[in-house]
């Protein structure tokens, strides 16, 4: 059942009772297309508000959401038969109507009941028919598959979301390893299967999940490699970031290869550059350039939280550089706001 937000008030009518056949015919049509009215497309109307470049005001579109895209956002007047597009850039807000089982799902996420979040979630996909919409409620379970450790089932509805929209809005969700992790069987397992795909995104996926392993690292870090001069430039960037885990590993980093890291990290889009941030700090650190270290790591932290787990982990460390800089008291806050935020996730217990 779906939640409305806007309720017709023309559904009460006030008319009175009919004295004779005309009148009751007339009332009869009235409410017949009352009835049309409520189960037409248009009647559950959505609002898109907007932004264009180079004003400070906003426009309210009452309408109907026919796609919303990472490019454009198509709606439909009431009025016209035409339909009209706006760069997706320019959308400040969507309001429309949710399903229940949506809603439910996205507020037992926030409350961190990951499972049940998945069961409401997964049921509202199955029943909801707008594709646009479908797409958020994939967001949705990614951001719980990413939660719970689980990089098999986000990776595949990544992959499900992309196919659905190339250019999605939410590209900053894809599950990529970017520290020292235990990949469990299954996950190996499936990730062998990616890094053999025609495409390059299940590729990535594959050679991220396999660059620490023992027996196909070496096939991983050569796909990295391909990766780089692939057709789509957040995958290139992406695969090169990557990369950086072996020179880590390798201790093959100097402060002339980590300023062009952090130079590479500003050509990202702000949603990927968290995992490649995490890189820089964990360099700075090795380089015992700890304030260097902390101001990268925090912004993982403080920025992007994506994947819950990383965010903490850099929360973690940059408390540790905070040590060594000579602030225990901030490193100790630190680490409270991490419990807070975090509590789930392995670095959950750190303060008593």
């Amino acid at each position: 059942m779906r939640n409305e937000k806007w309720r017709m008030k023309n559904g009460e009518c006030g008319c009175r009772p009919a004295t004779n056949a005309v009148s009751l015919f007339s009332v009869l049509c009235f409410f017949l297309f009352i009835l049309l009215l409520a189960a037409s497309p248009l009647a559950a109307q959505d609002h898109v508000i907007l932004q264009t470049e180079g004003t400070s005001s906003r426009l309210t579109l009452p309408c109907q959401i026919v796609d919303y895209t990472g490019e454009r956002i198509t709606v439909q007047f009431k009025t016209g038969p035409t339909q009209k597009t706006y760069p997706a850039e320019q959308v400040v807000e969507v309001r429309t109507a949710w399903l229940e089982s949506h809603e439910l799902g996205c507020k037992l996420l926030v409350e961190r009941k990951l499972n049940e979040a998945a069961q409401a979630l997964q049921s509202a996909l199955v029943a909801e028919k707008r594709g646009w919409v479908q797409r958020e409620i994939l967001a949705s379970l990614i951001r719980c598959s990413l939660r719970q450790g689980d990089r098999v089932s986000a990776g595949t509805r990544f992959l499900k979301l992309l196919e659905s929209d190339r250019t999605t809005r939410h590209f900053g969700l894809i599950p990529l390893v970017w520290a020292s992790e235990q990949v469990p069987g299954a996950a190996k397992a499936q990730a062998r299967i990616w890094l053999t795909h025609e495409s390059e995104v299940p590729r990535l996926l594959g050679a991220s999940l396999l660059l620490d392993d023992a027996n196909l690292g070496e096939s991983a870090a050569q796909e990295l490699q391909v990766l780089q001069r692939g057709s789509d430039e957040r995958l290139r960037l992406l695969a090169q970031a990557q990369s950086w885990r072996l020179k880590l590993r390798a201790l093959e980093i100097g402060d002339l290869e980590l300023n062009r890291w952090d130079t590479r990290i500003r050509e990202l889009p702000t949603t990927l550059r968290g995992g490649p941030s995490y890189l820089l700090g964990r360099g700075w650190a090795m380089r015992r350039e700890h304030d260097r270290a902390a101001t990268s790591l925090l912004w993982v932290l403080l920025m992007d939280d994506t994947d819950p787990r990383l965010a903490a982990r850099a929360g973690v460390e940059a408390a540790e550089s905070l040590k060594r800089l000579g602030q225990p008291e901030d490193a100790r806050r630190l680490l409270q706001e991490v419990v807070a935020r975090f509590p789930d996730t392995e670095f959950g217990d750190l303060v008593k």
